[in-house]
């Protein structure tokens, strides 16, 4: 059987260093290229579509709810998920003889229906707490951006 022999050797040239190349006068700035417009904050299904967390959330408070009344999880409907900051340690949302602690916590404020009733959770991004309406207290405009509510398909 011959042996292969191996392709010879080639001489190759050494690359040179290129002189940078002469900017045409006229273009933008990088400064320029920022936008001069705020972005909308995404809502409802857009919001928990572009974040894993709230999306994450969303689905064990769902999971939650549908385990409760014994139904599939799809029957559990997305009316409403705000980013919040709450103002406490118990995400604004005490239970009875609950010490709270001040201080601002990111999260969201999730609202659900299923079986023609209202289900509230607050979440920071560890936590999803079922609140009661009688406890429930939201932190004031300047802590939480609005987000205008869209329902799953």
């Amino acid at each position: 059987m011959p042996t292969a022999s191996l392709i010879p050797a080639t001489l190759t040239d050494v690359p040179t260093s290129v002189p940078p190349t002469h900017t045409p006068a006229g273009l933008p700035a990088p400064a320029d290229m920022v936008p001069t417009h705020t972005a909308t904050p995404a809502s409802g299904a857009a919001l928990i579509a572009q974040d894993p967390v709230a999306n994450a959330l969303v689905g064990i408070a769902q999971r939650e709810v549908a385990q409760e009344l014994d139904v599939p999880q799809q029957r559990v409907e997305l009316i409403e998920v705000i980013a919040v900051t709450w103002t406490d340690s118990a995400l604004n949302c005490p239970l009875p003889d609950q010490t709270v602690t001040p201080m601002e916590v990111g999260g969201y404020r999730i609202l659900l229906e299923a079986g023609g009733r209202d289900y509230v959770f607050h979440t920071d991004f560890d936590r999803v707490v079922r609140c009661d309406l009688a406890n429930e207290a939201l932190p004031t405009a300047e802590s939480t951006f609005e987000v205008t509510p869209e329902t799953t398909p």
